[in-house]
């Protein structure tokens, strides 16, 4: 019964690490007693009882020296135990003696990875690409990783000779741009465009290499041709509507913002960006608030719609009260829109709603200072003065290294101590305030 045992185990052991266990010409002329000692090891490996592997694998180093798959085994267990530089030591003899070998490679390059020591994944991928191409690609991946931008682009090239492929296309441009190699960006794409039309993407990534060499004539020339030859893409707008603000194309500019913000293809983080952009535009330029308000209506993003009662909170209150009620109804949860319409409904006197909002504030965001002051100024307008202090309390825990944060603090505590006509502390916390601001 035991040696049914004994067997199944060792032949459990070598298939499921088949290709592996074993190297190429097996273990060579050896002893019948090194082959039984050698095979107690692999099934003690199989059962994770790797010292006592290790064991046997060193009364097998002891009969027979110099054997590389002892050693090899050697090196797997070690690695199990988290014992790396035995390990290594192990796996490089084994890789001495039988030099080469693409599993010994194979297991030093896992423990290179895991050691996060680029250098040696490298070395050892470039020894394991010439036994199988398969780990060319791999080696592009740590070529880049570690910046070596022109040896990474050196292997892309000679392995796109043999056929392209798209995660060898993405790894190229991330070295481009990585790399800022922006000329040899150019280079390749007008070369590829010699033998097969341009795609969307292609003049994507020639506008963005033009403009970041600073030649902005013919990035804008490359944005007008790719909105010709692809007239139902809303993509070359991106471009069309920076560069067209750069040279003052005011007019064609909020076109192309338009047809951006009408996009169901283009993603909110670059709808966002143009209307951002546009609104610090007008906020200069008054005269095109009407542009700017089509333009939220288009694409009505939160923050930009704070911002907006804030421009008017000044100038305008029933258009201030319009944008504020339009917040509300977009449901606002980030940090900075909840600030920002906080800002606004302070500014505009709407207690209530200034209440709600750095209620709704501080669930989400219960360590940030900044909603407590809100609740306090809001509690002070509504001559809520002991319950502004206790905002004022809590809030003044999580402040740290924020002098200007700490004034406005210190002069709502003022406030609400002149509500409670304690004149002492008024004073006190004015002092506070007066000592920190200068």
């Amino acid at each position: 019964m035991k040696q049914i045992l004994y067997i199944f185990l060792t032949l459990l052991s070598l298939l499921t690490t088949q290709a592996q266990e074993v190297l190429e010409d097996d273990l060579g002329d050896v002893s019948d007693e090194f082959q039984t000692t050698f095979f107690e090891a692999l099934k003690q490996k199989g059962i994770e009882n790797y010292d006592k592997a290790i064991d046997l694998l060193e009364t097998c180093d002891t009969q027979h020296p110099n054997n590389a798959a002892v050693h090899f085994e050697l090196g797997k267990n070690y690695y199990e135990l988290d014992q790396l530089l035995l390990a290594e030591n192990a796996l490089q003899k084994a890789n001495t003696l039988k030099p080469d070998n693409q599993w010994i490679l194979e297991t030093l390059h896992q423990l290179y990875r895991s050691q996060k020591n680029t250098e040696k994944t490298i070395e050892t991928l470039n020894t394991l690409r010439n036994i199988h191409p398969k780990y060319a690609d791999q080696l592009i991946v740590f070529y880049y990783k570690n910046q070596q931008y022109d040896d990474a682009l050196a292997l892309i090239n000679q392995l796109d000779e043999k056929g392209e492929t798209r995660k060898r296309e993405k790894l190229r441009h991330q070295v481009y741009l990585l790399g800022t190699k922006f000329t040899e960006q150019i280079e390749f794409i007008e070369n590829k465009l010699l033998k097969k039309p341009a795609t969307e993407s292609d003049y994507v990534k020639l506008i963005y290499a033009y403009s970041k060499l600073k030649n902005t004539t013919k990035s804008f020339e490359l944005a007008k041709t790719f909105s010709k030859v692809f007239p139902k893409s809303d993509s070359p707008y991106l471009s069309l509507y920076k560069f067209q603000m750069n040279a003052n194309e005011i007019g064609n500019a909020i076109s192309s913002m338009y047809r951006i913000l009408h996009s169901t293809s283009l993603n909110d983080s670059d709808k966002y960006k143009v209307l951002n952009d546009f609104f610090n535009f007008t906020k200069q330029n008054n005269s095109y608030l009407p542009q700017l308000e089509k333009a939220t209506e288009l694409y009505p993003h939160t923050t930009i719609i704070s911002k907006m009662a804030l421009l008017y909170s000044n100038t305008n209150n029933e258009k201030a009260t319009e944008y504020i009620k339009n917040i509300a109804k977009n449901n606002a949860t980030s940090f900075d829109d909840l600030k920002l319409l906080g800002k606004v409904l302070l500014q505009e006197n709407k207690i209530t709603d200034a209440l709600k909002n750095s209620e709704k504030a501080l669930e989400l965001f219960p360590a940030q200072p900044i909603f407590y002051l809100q609740q306090a100024k809001a509690y002070n307008l509504n001559n809520q003065a002991k319950k502004a202090l206790e905002s004022l309390e809590f809030g003044l825990d999580y402040l740290i290294d924020s002098p200007k944060t700490e004034t406005a603090f210190y002069i709502e505590m003022a406030k609400a101590y002149k509500t409670l006509k304690n004149k002492k502390k008024q004073e006190e916390y004015l002092h506070k305030a007066k000592k920190l601001s200068n």
